[in-house]
């Protein structure tokens, strides 16, 4: 890595461990400092803080194999800027560094795909989304996209179909559970003039809108049984006929659904049609939850507050550490639409340039303030069990209960190893 960063123009000076780093530090403070490692560990944790301690200025990036989102914290708590993995380029390491120097105005972690559209996020999760696009834009098959609400099922939708050969015509949505029942075929199918009352004139149908690209169902497992029936004869031959007409007109479209519901469930209990499952589970998408990608959390919440700001023509010059510390610690049940939510709540009641943790939601600052609550109780029976073994870990667990890994986990979470300042200390107690 070292040799790939100095390729791209950088002064590059190696240390072997947190010792020569620190040396180095202090002979001459550098622009940045990369640590990498498998895991996250309470050594990588010291070297953070002594970095800070040394240069506030610092950029300080980590690059491991492996990181647990519940980690993330810890390490922001530490002072790190940026978390990358180990299969990071060059290139987005150098991108970190230009984000973190650049403050939180500068882009956030993207993959990028076809026309600029791209995703929000560094993580694995997000990187797996990515591949599958990619993937499924290259065919014409019809597709189903899984995921619980709020996790941006329409926006893969887009990118699906802009970047698929159907890109340069119509991308058509229609939400299968906001419209009534009775309109639903008409939506679908448009109608002839005079096919009911107050039909004055012919209109298209969505599949028609949609003739040569592609038409989104969202929700379609609240589509009526009926109507089911209605949408399967049109995807097999591709022909649509309007309400009130005896001609068929031929179509071209490729259909995506979505649904947050577990569709081969409603199909065992009849409430669901096999046969247009079968047809629309031809390429599938899973998107995970939030809470599954939490270490994404700051890179969204950077370019939902930038994208917000402009549109209501807002300043935000910073955003405080303890703000994403907050984020970090919810589960977020409405998952991105959610995040989406509360990054414009605060921006609208936020009265300063500067959002902080204060600026929050009044719901989450309630919801925040009892788990600070139960986390202080936890840190302190932990930290009581460990002064009562003399920091035997060993001893510590079985106080507590747990298993030696749990209590170390929790140790990292909360920041509990002894003489913290004095650089080493951890390798002298982590065998105890």
């Amino acid at each position: 890595m070292a040799a790939a960063l100095a390729e791209r123009g950088w002064v590059v000076q190696e240390a072997g461990d947190e010792l020569e780093l620190l040396a180095g530090i202090r002979a001459d403070v550098p622009e940045w400092v990369v640590v990498q490692g498998d895991l996250l560990t309470s050594e990588m944790l010291a070297a953070a803080r002594h970095v800070r301690r040394a240069d506030e200025r610092v950029t300080l990036v980590f690059v491991l194999a492996r990181c647990e989102a519940s980690l993330v914290l810890s390490a922001m708590r530490a002072g790190v800027n940026d978390l990358l993995t180990d299969d990071s380029s060059p290139a987005e390491i150098d991108e970190a560094i230009g984000r973190a120097r650049g403050g939180w105005v500068a882009d956030a972690p993207k993959t990028t795909l076809r026309n600029g559209e791209r995703l929000v996020g560094g993580s694995w999760c997000v990187e797996q989304v990515r591949r599958a696009i990619e993937r499924v834009a290259l065919s014409d098959s019809n597709v189903l996209i899984t995921g619980e609400t709020g996790t941006g099922k329409e926006l893969t939708a887009e990118l699906i179909h802009r970047n698929s050969k159907r890109r340069d015509r119509p991308f058509v949505s229609l939400n299968c559970a906001a419209i009534p029942e009775g309109l639903l075929e008409s939506e679908l199918f448009g109608y002839e003039r005079g096919a009911f009352t107050g039909a004055h004139a012919a209109r298209e149908g969505k599949l028609q809108y949609a003739q040569g690209g592609t038409l989104f169902l969202d929700e379609i497992g609240d589509m009526s049984l009926y109507a089911q029936a209605k949408i399967l004869r049109a995807i097999e031959s591709r022909k649509v006929q309007r309400l009130g007409g005896n001609r068929e007109i031929a179509v071209n479209i490729r259909i995506i659904a979505a649904t947050n519901q577990n569709l081969e469930q409603l199909t065992s209990q009849q409430k669901f049609r096999q046969d247009l499952y079968f047809r629309l589970n031809v390429a599938r998408l899973h998107l995970p939850p939030l809470r599954e990608h939490t270490e994404d959390i700051p890179a969204l919440v950077a370019h939902l507050a930038r994208e917000l700001a402009e549109t209501a023509d807002r300043r935000i010059d910073d955003i405080d550490s303890s703000f994403f510390e907050s984020l970090l610690q919810y589960d977020w049940p409405g998952n991105v639409r959610e995040l989406r939510n509360v990054v414009e709540s605060t921006l609208v009641f936020c009265h300063s340039t500067r959002v902080t943790r204060r600026d929050l939601p009044p719901y989450l600052r309630a919801l925040f303030a009892s788990e600070e609550r139960k986390r202080e109780s936890e840190r302190e029976k932990v930290l009581g069990a460990l002064r009562a073994s003399g920091w035997n870990r060993n001893d510590a667990a079985r106080i507590l209960g747990c298993s030696r890994m749990t209590l170390y986990r929790k140790m990292v979470k909360y920041d509990l190893f002894p003489h913290a300042e004095e650089p080493g200390a951890y390798d002298r107690n982590a065998s105890a």
